[in-house]
């Protein structure tokens, strides 16, 4: 009985590592992280280009007004729902990570 019962933990914990893996590599395969560097990239060097221009032309020129500060707004229900819902899950994987090694540090005291 206690051996079936920690193959089934194992395979759990094994199963939600395996499923993390595939999310994050899928998002590699994606090109995600390399596109949002790519936009980071592009504003600066938008930015330098003014910053240059404007030297060049003699204006004062004052360094807050080229740094980039972008304020998004995500205001509408589905944005609510889908921050709400995933601030469930949120807790409820923390909740059961805690657990998990609450107990695999239980098994190992035994």
């Amino acid at each position: 009985m206690k051996k079936s019962k920690k193959n089934l933990i194992f395979k759990l914990i094994f199963s939600m590592a395996f499923m993390c893996y595939l999310v994050i590599y899928f998002s590699y395969l994606s090109g995600y992280y390399e596109y949002q560097n790519h936009s980071k990239t592009a504003l600066t060097e938008e930015q330098i280009r003014k910053f240059e221009e404007d030297v060049a032309s003699g204006k004062e020129v004052d360094i807050n007004e080229y740094l980039i500060i972008e304020e998004r707004h995500y205001n509408n229900k589905l944005s609510k729902v889908t921050s709400t819902i995933s601030d469930g899950i949120s807790s409820i994987v923390q909740t059961s990570v805690q657990n998990t090694f609450n107990f695999l540090s239980h098994l190992m005291e035994e």
